[in-house]
């Protein structure tokens, strides 16, 4: 046998090797090591633990080891110097100075007290859950799929906690978040350093919910690490003061505007920006204008000068482009216009990239700072990595004032029916990228959309094809206008400039996670079970909702008038039996009524009226449902469907994916066995099953190599007849195909 090596763990091992026994001992008895105690004997000395721990590790098998490597990897995450200081902070709200001190004497250092509030009791394991949501933070930062941060307008006030405050908090963000059960909100001060060395509070409200832990991957060093979050779990807001921002760490994009927005009018009641500052698009056609003359005004300071240091502009082609630098700080206007003219530096279409460098003199300050801003496209601003908040905010205001940054708005239209009608029609096609073009077919309105954050503009597109009456299309050049907001191409047939929006020339990248979010969030607080799970596969499981007072499970998929996609549905469906009909929600105009034992409802059928305060009709729904729900409960009834020539048929069976077969001979033993399954005596005897077939048993009738014939036929035991095979709903069907493997852990178990 080759000799046993330690993969995928380095995060145990770690920790094994860092902390006494006593510790270790605490942090195996957690419900996910039990791979650790099973075949280990802790009862040895203390001196060679680790060693006989380490040797125990390197025999696991992967899913006994994964789940203790996933807690190891969060205990030392509380156990750098940032985590054990938040951790420590956290603590405190034990209100126990005996269990204070425990907390504080505990062996093993950082590690050995992180372990302890991993394991005590439930209310340290809830402190731990909040201490690390606050560590996630500083590694979230700046990833746009969960974070946000919005701008606290003029002088930032004071935070005040008390239980008034909290009980007001909970209520509005339970509401904002349409959570079907109240959220509880743990409120954390921090005491942390700013540049000029000096401690300022920073206020962190983790807001806890249900939901499930996620992974998410950061590199560091050039490597990828692992760390574990809540996004389903919990949201969490940071009040900074000092900084004037109120940031949002939440995985429903459309929450955290509202989420924000209930912190600054219940938590210190000061307006917000109302807009993220990290979610923006630009546009770049206010420097094909001098800038000699503009003076913005921004507060806490004033504008010196704005120039140009560098200039990207497309030569009047799809692709050729020219670049300006200018070292000097003159007007880069002025310069070129004394050396060319009608430059495409002067065509705002044309422009592609610019560099703005303003002369700022803050209040208090006599010396002019300068503050260099590089613009791109598509959508690029380096402003996103400036670490000077003072610096950094100053260039917002002046981008906004010269009409450059125009932020999104995500979650404004989650209410509105036009949106979800938008946004199904897109699910339908299911693909990104998309060009703007296919978009326009769709009916789509691609700006709202992306003020929404659900289509992110990418690559401008160079060519179009162009159909003729006869022969292949033409393929075309698209050229920008004057106009920045549209382009043109020469049509090959009359010689004639067509113009079109610049919009539909462009390639647009779709957020479909996002999409279905949209779907969970019209659905509002009536949407019980999981909350943002996505998955890639459909049907997607959205949760559960109250019908006639039976809970009805709620499943999204696409494309369902397309047979491949149906057929994957239906068997997906049916393989997941439940005792009532669920509904699955479409974006396909006209389904097929039924997958497995679920109602199909198109999401176009149950839209609400306009101004009628949801997106989706429930009412509407629950009738839609109605209509359905017995005819839905057949697909759990033993069925055979033979097709109009005779000569294919489909048997359906609880529990088990459609089975299609082709013969008349293979269809005639089907369907005798379905109608003795009918006629309550499901045995039928060989010699009448297969007569007329030719063959004497199933077995020589069903030669096919990969039939799997033996999964719906099954021989009665003691006798020489067959039946349909069929799994009681309350029967658990166990895989395991290392048999061996599983027998040698049940006598682990005995023992």
């Amino acid at each position: 046998m080759g000799k046993k090596t330690l993969t995928n763990a380095h995060c145990l091992l770690e920790l094994v090797e860092r902390v006494p026994a006593s510790v270790l001992k605490l942090f195996a008895g957690l419900p996910e090591c039990l791979g650790l105690q099973r075949g280990f004997d802790w009862t040895q000395p203390d001196e060679g633990l680790s060693a006989a721990l380490i040797e125990h590790i390197k025999h696991l098998r992967k899913e006994q080891r994964d789940p203790a490597e996933r807690e190891a990897l969060r205990v030392l995450r509380l156990s750098t110097v940032r985590g054990a200081a938040i951790l420590a902070t956290v603590a405190e709200q034990l209100y126990d100075e005996d269990l204070l001190a425990r907390f504080r004497a505990q062996e093993g250092g950082e590690v050995g007290r992180a372990v302890w509030m991993r394991t005590h009791s439930e209310a340290s394991i809830k402190l731990f859950d909040t201490a690390e949501s606050i560590v996630n933070t500083q590694d979230l930062k700046g990833l746009k799929r969960l974070h946000d941060a919005f701008d606290v307008p003029g002088e930032a006030p004071p935070f005040l906690w008390n239980d008034e405050v909290k009980d007001r908090l909970e209520a509005q963000l339970t509401e904002a978040m349409r959570l079907a059960e109240p959220c509880e909100v743990i409120h954390v001060a921090m005491e942390e350093p700013n540049r000029q060395g000096q401690t300022q509070a920073t206020h962190y409200l983790v807001v806890r919910f249900a939901g499930d832990q996620v992974a998410a991957v950061e590199m560091r060093n050039r490597q990828r690490k692992s760390f574990f979050y809540f996004p389903a779990r919990d949201a969490t807001l940071i009040y900074a003061p000092h900084r004037g921002l109120v940031e949002v760490f939440a995985p429903t994009l459309g929450t955290r505007a509202p989420l924000a927005n209930v912190l600054s009018r219940h938590g210190f009641k000061a307006p917000l920006s109302n807009r993220p500052l990290d979610r923006s698009r630009y546009d770049l056609s206010r420097f094909a204008r001098p800038l000699k003359d503009t003076k913005p005004r921004i507060d806490g300071g004033r504008i010196e000068r704005l120039y140009l240091t560098e200039a990207k502009a497309l030569l009047g082609h799809a692709t050729d482009a020219v670049t300006l630098h200018i070292d000097s700080g003159a007007e880069l206007h002025e310069v070129i216009d004394e050396r060319w003219g009608n430059h495409p530096f002067a065509q705002p279409g044309a422009l592609l990239g610019v560099t703005l460098v303003a002369e700022l003199v803050f209040e208090g300050e006599t010396a002019a700072t300068p503050l260099a801003i590089v613009l791109a496209e598509p959508g690029r601003c380096s402003l996103a990595g400036e670490k000077d908040q003072r610096l950094r905010r100053a260039g917002m205001q002046l981008l906004e004032a010269l009409g450059v940054r125009k932020p999104l708005h995500p979650g404004c239209g989650r209410d509105d029916p036009s949106l979800i009608a938008q946004v199904a029609r897109l699910l339908e096609s299911a693909s990104s990228p998309m060009d703007g073009f296919a978009l326009h077919k769709l009916g789509i309105d691609i700006e709202r959309l992306q003020d929404e954050g659900i289509l992110i503009e990418g690559e401008r597109i160079a060519e179009l094809s162009v159909p003729v009456d006869e022969g292949e299309p033409m393929k075309v050049v698209l050229e920008r206008c004057a106009d920045a907001d549209t382009v043109r191409y020469r049509d090959p047939l009359t010689g004639n400039d067509v113009v079109m929006p610049a919009r539909l020339a462009r390639r647009w990248k779709v957020q479909l996670d996002w999409l279905r979010e949209e779907l969970i969030t019209a659905l509002g607080s009536a949407l019980k079970g999981p909350r943002s799970r996505h998955f890639d596969d459909e049907p997607v499981f959205l949760g559960e909702i109250d019908i006639d007072g039976h809970a009805v499970a709620l499943y999204f998929a696409s494309r369902m008038s397309h047979e491949r996609a149906y057929a994957k549905v239906d068997a997906a469906l049916r393989l997941r039996p439940r005792p009532v009909a669920g509904v699955v929600l479409t974006t396909t105009s006209t389904p097929l009524p039924f997958a497995g034992t679920n109602v199909v409802i198109p999401i176009e059928d149950v839209l609400a009226d306009a101004g009628n305060g949801s997106a989706i009709d429930l009412d509407r729904l629950k009738v839609a449902y109605r209509h359905g729900q017995l005819a839905a409960m057949g697909g759990s009834t033993v069925t055979l469907k033979v097709a109009p020539d005779g000569h294919a048929a489909t048997l359906y069976l609880p529990g088990k994916a459609p089975w299609r077969v082709t013969g008349k001979a293979r269809i005639a033993v089907l369907q005798r066995l379905v109608e003795a399954w009918a006629a309550g005596t499901p045995h039928v005897n060989t010699k009448a099953l297969m007569a007329g077939t030719g063959c004497t048993s199933p077995a020589n009738l069903f030669t096919g190599k990969h039939s799997p014939w033996r999964d719906y036929l099954e021989r009665v035991p003691g006798t020489r007849a067959w039946q349909l095979k069929l799994t009681p709903l309350d029967r658990v069907i166990v895989d395991d195909s290392d048999t061996r493997s599983a027998a040698i852990e049940a006598v682990t178990e005995d023992v």
